[in-house]
């Protein structure tokens, strides 16, 4: 550039420039994916649930998934329906489970095992 003429090299410039934006534009389909190092893939997937502090609380209530035989359903019911102030099946499962926790520290209640070549709890039975 001169000071005789400020635009000459105005069009050198926008040539330039054309030729970058043509270079940033890609063929269309041909998307480039980010590729990124999976650092977790050298990790246990036990050791990332630790680390992540993975909860399995929901409010103040500590999450638990049980299966139990059948019959204890139509028990859990009975009891619910008996007790008029009781405000949820839920409550109902509360109290029962807390009630085991009773009887095995405090009572000494202990479960009974059957040996075999897996070992399965002996569930008492309720219908007597």
């Amino acid at each position: 550039m001169s000071f005789d003429d400020p635009f000459a090299d105005l069009e050198q410039a926008e040539k330039e420039a054309r030729q970058r934006k043509q270079q940033k534009r890609k063929a269309p389909g041909k998307r480039q994916v980010p590729q990124f190092d999976a650092a977790l893939d050298q990790v246990r997937a036990v050791d990332v649930a630790r680390a992540a502090r993975k909860t399995t609380v929901q409010g103040k209530y500590w999450l638990r998934t049980l299966r139990l035989p059948p019959e204890y359903q139509e028990l859990t019911r009975q009891i619910f329906q008996q007790e008029e102030r009781a405000k949820s099946l839920a409550d109902i499962e509360r109290w029962l489970y807390t009630m085991g926790l009773l009887a095995y520290f405090q009572e000494g209640k202990r479960p009974v095992y059957n040996e075999t070549v897996s070992r399965a709890i002996d569930l008492p039975d309720l219908s007597a």
